[in-house]
């Protein structure tokens, strides 16, 4: 079976306080139908990776869009009104969280015709990442801490906001603090860069799934719309996530996306803007490293 393979559980680190066996996702799944379609496609996503036969890809791809449409018919049959309750909190997070990752590795893979349909499709759905955030919102601090397995709680998985102590983004924030940009844009990028750095500060040097689906569901409509408009500072900012994604080039759900992304950037932006680029351009030049 696909999903016990180490290729697709690459993304895997058993090590990391938020990590869930694929075993979990089955036991929730054998009560929550949309939640076993949806890891069947992601098996799907995988396997179109996988392939250079465009039409094996095409396949698999498609294949995986409609197990994924078919799951959400059944989430929406099984929740015709959508409460949050404690009896259905962790099949919600584990279903929506899995949208969401889906999402994020679709994008990266199959919306490389421009930078312009990359950047279109990548804020549309983060109104679905930002449906995780709902689920743990209004899930109860007491439900919080009931196990999803012997080994971590609901509240463990979802990052908790540290304080930025990192540098990665030291020199940004300084180049947007000496920028003459709008002090509404000015504040926003630095929010969002602050943001940014904290996740820099979690993944440690690696690259963790969980900090960079944390750093999503965190943006604010204002960093959005910004991005949305192309302004420069917000695709510097978007080239500073796309470290992190390089970093987990080893991870099939992100393959080499961070680089297409650092690189598009780059080339969209042209040399006038290489000194705010300095950073992410040196990322690329990082060996590889073990995936453990």
């Amino acid at each position: 079976m696909n999903l016990s393979t180490p290729e697709f559980r690459s993304s895997e680190d058993p090590s990391s306080p938020e990590y869930i066996p694929s075993s979990v996702y089955i036991d929730y799944g054998l009560s929550a139908s949309y939640i076993i379609h949806q890891m069947l496609a992601m098996s799907a996503l995988h396997l179109s990776t996988t392939f250079t036969d465009r039409q094996k890809v095409t396949y698999y791809h498609s294949y995986a869009t409609g197990l994924q449409n078919r799951a959400l018919s059944l989430f929406n049959q099984a929740n015709p009104v959508l409460e949050v309750t404690a009896s259905n909190c962790v099949r919600l997070f584990l279903f929506s969280s899995t949208v969401g990752v889906h999402l994020l590795c679709d994008t990266l893979y199959y919306q490389r015709e421009s930078l312009d349909s990359f950047i279109d499709k990548f804020t549309h759905d983060i109104h679905v990442y930002r449906g995780v955030l709902t689920v743990v919102n209004q899930c109860s601090p007491a439900f919080l801490e009931q196990k999803i397995a012997p080994e971590i709680t609901l509240s463990q998985i979802f990052l908790k906001r540290p304080e930025a102590t990192g540098s990665e983004c030291n020199d940004l924030m300084k180049l947007i603090n000496a920028s003459n940009i709008p002090e509404a844009s000015r504040k926003v990028y630095e929010t969002t860069s602050i943001e940014l750095q904290s996740m820099f500060d979690a993944a440690q040097g690696k690259s963790r799934v969980a900090v960079l689906f944390t750093w999503l569901i965190r943006l604010s409509p204002d960093y959005v719309a910004l991005l949305r408009r192309g302004e420069p500072e917000a695709l510097v900012i978007l080239t500073f996530y796309a470290v992190l994604l390089h970093r987990g080039r080893h991870m099939w759900l992100i393959g080499d996306g961070g680089r297409f992304l650092i690189e598009a950037i780059r080339d969209r932006l042209g040399e006038s803007w290489w000194g705010w680029l300095r950073f992410p351009l040196e990322a690329l030049q990082e060996p590889d490293i073990p995936s453990s």
